[in-house]
């Protein structure tokens, strides 16, 4: 009887290695549309001559993230991807003589390392979720069309930011080779702004979210 159970839990030890194995051989690409918050400052106020006070936009992007299982249940994780914001105005009856179209944009990068657990939901879904460390900079431009001394044409430095992201998200896969996902976050971060001699430093905080199609290769 002690020979079986011993030799029962070699064979489970063995299956576990092996799917263990199996499992680490997989791997995910994903692309995603995604939503998420830009941090920006400017040295452009009229309300703080000579400082670069903060402030706080949304965003949309496009990102591509990969997943390298390295066993069973859990996941090494990199991404990265680029965002952006446009927004033009254009003056109505009420506006001034002289006034003309402005426009305000956003554009920046990110990159994200991190790691995740992975749990299988029946036999074509997966929960995933897990911390990360997201580095991101941005910038915006402003233009105002105007007639002088009213036009301006500037854009603004780059913003850095470090930020702890976790999130929660989920695949579905539609066939062996492909599926879909979608996730949500949060991050807390630093963000650190110079212009001009101006410094700026915050802590901002904000959610983020991603859908998109994920690609399985591996077994």
């Amino acid at each position: 009887m002690r020979r079986m159970w011993i030799a029962a839990l070699l064979l489970a030890a063995s299956a576990t290695m092996a799917s263990a194995a199996d499992s680490s051989k997989s791997s995910l690409l994903a692309v995603e549309l995604t939503s998420g918050t830009a941090d920006i400052a400017t040295e452009i106020s009229t309300n703080f001559s000579g400082y670069a006070p903060a402030f706080d936009h949304s965003e949309w992007g496009v990102r591509a993230e990969y997943w390298k299982m390295m066993g069973p249940e859990y996941a090494f994780t990199l991404g990265g991807g680029i965002g952006m914001f446009s927004e033009e105005d254009k003056p109505g009856s009420n506006a001034a003589l002289g006034d003309a179209k402005q426009t305000f944009s956003q554009s920046s990068w990110n990159l994200r390392i991190g790691g995740d657990r992975v749990l299988a939901v029946g036999d074509k879904s997966s929960i995933y979720f897990g911390p990360g460390i997201e580095y991101w900079s941005g910038k915006a431009k402003f233009k105002d069309e105007s007639a002088p001394p009213n036009n301006l044409d500037y854009e603004t430095k780059n913003t850095t930011r470090i930020s702890l992201d976790a999130r929660l998200g989920g695949n579905m896969m539609v066939s062996p080779a492909w599926g879909i996902t979608a996730q949500v976050g949060a991050k807390i971060g630093h963000a650190t702004y110079k212009e001009n001699g101006a410094e700026t430093s915050w802590w901002p905080s904000s959610p983020s979210g991603a859908v998109g199609l994920v690609f399985k290769f591996g077994s």
